[in-house]
């Protein structure tokens, strides 16, 4: 049997040429990747492929003409359609909503605005955020005024209820750009840290709560990727740091505990839901990349590709639910690249490309899954707390475990320090020192 070895993989000219329009993405993808599994971008995403690939000067492609291109699209949607006949458990139901009230296609409508023309955060007030200057109430308040236009479109956008990845335009490509949604989304949080400061809780709550609706907006659409998925990750990450790092300790322990963690536990992370992201993943990527890929390579063996792709996805989202979490952990996404040495070679190249750092993505949410648990375990503590308990060492045991391990968590008594248990200690998975 032939062994893949997908680190040494070098595709061909002619497959960089079809995945320019997934390298166009890449800024978001990596900056995700990155703040999602703090590992070397080379040992995830094949970082001297991207590299070359970016080196590659794009090529007219054959079917740039609005028939040839809608003949193309009509292609792809075809053969998705008959994975779809075989594969019926990777079929998503369509929720549409209409346009003006649909948050995803503002966000992708604000990331296609031309940069010149897009409101953006000051340089100044990003410094200050970013904490690359020192913290300073009354800069903040007056960054924050100097960006009322950028503030009125995120509370707008914060504040709507749905949202949906059906009907998008033509230049929708399965993916939002990160980056003007990132700062909306820092923007609700320097607003937030304002408020806790001048001691309104209700509007720093508020202000949370509408940082929890903007990932929503990411992770709330029918086709979810496993990009739209870290974005929502890092929303989630980012907002409950920033409740512990600055909110919290401004308004000190007399705090609604109780309402703080209902805020962060707005999202269950679990197998079950990997595996909508996972579903989510395979009908963006399948229509608007490896079809695409399979259609102008237009190998011999290419139908065979397609089905191999759905049949792995179809796997992995029928048996992802009733999967445990130390099993998800020890075997993730792996069987995705089981099977590949039938293929002909420029098939086997196809195939090996759209797997490459799959395995990987599935570390970035188990991690997360243990970073939102770790801070409602820390919540926990300071409920017990204000309800008259004295914390020691032993008030871990009233504490719901690490989900990922299964093991307690370990509370240093002296420095208020809530740490994760040793088993996960190599994912990363911070110590939360209390806020007060």
């Amino acid at each position: 049997m032939r062994a893949s070895h997908p680190m040494n993989y070098r595709p061909s000219r002619g497959l960089i040429f079809c995945l320019v329009p997934l390298l166009a993405i890449g800024g978001t993808g990596a900056w995700a990747w990155n703040k999602a599994n703090h590992e070397p971008l080379s040992e995830r995403a094949q970082g001297d492929f991207l590299a070359l690939a970016k080196r590659t000067p794009r090529e007219p492609a054959a079917e740039d003409t609005p028939a040839a291109r809608k003949a193309f699209r009509e292609g792809c949607a075809a053969m998705k359609e008959k994975m779809l006949g075989e594969f019926p458990g990777l079929r998503i139901e369509k929720k549409p909503v209409p346009d003006e009230a649909n948050a995803f296609l503002l966000l992708h409508q604000l990331g296609k605005m031309p940069e010149e023309s897009r409101p953006k955060i000051s340089d100044s007030l990003r410094a200050l955020i970013e904490g690359k200057e020192p913290w300073d109430l009354e800069k903040a308040k007056a960054g924050l005024a100097e960006s009322g236009e950028l503030l009125a479109l995120a509370e707008k956008i914060a504040a709507m209820p749905e949202r949906s990845s059906t009907g998008m335009p033509e230049d929708y490509n399965g993916f939002v750009s990160a980056r003007p949604a990132k700062e909306l989304f820092d923007l609700l949080l320097l607003k937030g840290r304002i408020a806790a400061e001048e001691g309104d809780e209700a509007e720093a709550l508020r202000l949370i709560t509408a940082t929890g609706n903007m990932s929503a907006h990411f992770r709330g659409i029918e086709e979810r990727t496993l990009l739209s998925e870290t974005v929502a990750i890092l929303t989630d990450l980012n907002r409950m740091n920033s409740s512990f790092e600055h909110l919290l300790p401004s308004l000190g322990p007399g705090v609604d505990l109780a309402r703080w963690k209902e805020n962060f536990a707005t999202q269950a992370y679990t197998p079950a839901d990997f595996a909508e992201a996972m579903k989510g993943e395979w009908n963006i990527m399948s229509e608007y990349f490896l079809y695409p890929a399979i259609l102008r390579q237009k190998p011999a063996d290419g139908e065979k590709v397609a089905r191999f792709h759905a049949a792995n996805f179809d796997k992995l989202v029928a048996e992802l639910p009733g999967t445990n979490w130390q099993d998800f952990a020890s075997n993730g996404c792996h069987s995705l690249q089981d099977g590949m040495d039938e293929f002909s070679g420029k098939s086997l190249e196809i195939a090996e490309a759209f797997y490459i750092g799959t395995p990987a993505w599935h570390k970035g949410y188990l991690r997360a899954a243990s970073v939102v648990a770790i801070h409602q375990a820390a919540l926990d503590l300071l409920i017990l707390e204000q309800n008259g308990e004295t914390l020691t060492s032993q008030s871990i045991s009233r504490l719901s475990p690490d989900p990922v391990s299964g093991k307690a968590y370990r509370f240093d008594v002296a420095t208020r320090t809530l740490l994760p248990p040793e088993e996960i200690v190599a994912a990363d998975v911070k110590p939360v020192k209390l806020p007060w």
